[in-house]
């Protein structure tokens, strides 16, 4: 009885991942498609105009266009790769962070935004950054997994 419950649960598991993904998929296409479509129209508008510059709040909301597509990327990487180790991994969580976080700086008005909230961004980069330091440092001290001993063997 036990084993057709854990065997439930696992086809149970795995057909709310691939739900999930299938509809990250979805949110990603329709995502590019209208980010493309913004650019897309923010170009001709801007040539039909006489006067043709890129001013900062456009540059802004491309930048943080290709980083919310980015952050839908990853963590459709994330599922992927849970779906066939399941296990979650921490550096491709981290560096999910840390893309969002990117992406909250660039999105920032810097003009309005309260000190603390400017003081506790800055927390969390540098946060983010150091654990990734040293999370890649701790995997590059690791043996190889395939690299195995035999007892009494030289």
């Amino acid at each position: 009885m036990t084993e057709l419950i854990i065997k439930f649960y696992n086809y149970f598991e795995r057909a709310i991942v691939l739900v999930l993904l299938c509809m990250l998929m979805v949110v990603v296409i329709y995502a590019t498609v209208g980010f493309l479509y913004t650019i897309g129209y923010t170009m001709i508008e801007r040539a039909q105009s006489p006067e043709v510059h890129l001013t900062m709040p456009i540059l802004h909301e491309v930048f943080a266009g290709f980083l919310m597509i980015l952050i839908g990327l990853e963590l459709m990487k994330t599922i992927v790769m849970y779906l066939d180790e399941h296990v979650i991994h921490v550096e491709v969580v981290m560096s999910v962070a840390m893309i969002a976080i990117a992406r909250h700086a660039i999105d920032v008005d810097y003009k309005t935004a309260p000190p603390l909230a400017m003081v506790g961004i800055g927390i969390v980069i540098i946060a983010l950054a150091v654990g990734y330091y040293f999370f890649k440092k701790a995997d590059l001290m690791a043996p190889p997994a395939s690299f195995k001993t035999r007892e009494g063997s030289n």
